[in-house]
């Protein structure tokens, strides 16, 4: 198993990250801006321990956002942004102008009422469903349904 696998596999996915992804690429937000600036350096006198919790934290933060904008251009739902991971399992980003693509529209139309989401996320889970993106979009019109009084 490669490291890029065993990364893939640590991470869950955040659907609410997601959600907020798509918002922010569509309504032209930098999307990278929650990501720590550099990875921390060494500091004198710092105990190793010390130094690599605050290294596997700063890891974790850049796994978590640039693992779903992974996701997200992968499965089509993002353009103009492109996220790889390097053998090490460390991430490279390149970008021009990130766009949703209709699929990427479609699937935050879906999210983007508060009360339809929120209706999507507690039906799911009292189904006992786990969310991918095709269970948002069907449970996206049952959720509507519900919110309209059908």
């Amino acid at each position: 198993m490669t490291i890029e696998r065993t990364l893939e596999d640590r991470m869950k996915r955040d659907w609410d990250l997601i959600r907020k992804q798509l918002t922010d690429i569509e309504e032209d937000k930098d999307v990278l801006a929650d990501l720590p600036p550099k990875p921390p350096k060494w500091e004198d006198d710092e105990l190793e321990a010390d130094f690599m919790a605050r290294l596997h934290a700063h890891e974790a933060i850049e796994e978590r956002i640039l693992g779903h904008l992974e996701l997200l251009t992968e499965s089509g739902y993002v353009d103009g942004l492109r996220v790889t991971r390097g053998a090490s399992g460390h991430f490279m980003v390149s970008r021009s102008k990130p766009r949703l693509t209709m699929e990427g529209h479609d699937l935050l139309d879906t999210m983007r009422s508060a009360t339809v989401w929120n209706t999507i996320k507690d039906t799911a889970q009292k189904k006992g469903i786990e969310l991918s993106f095709e269970a948002i979009k069907a449970l996206g019109a049952f959720a509507l349904k519900q919110v309209l009084g059908g």
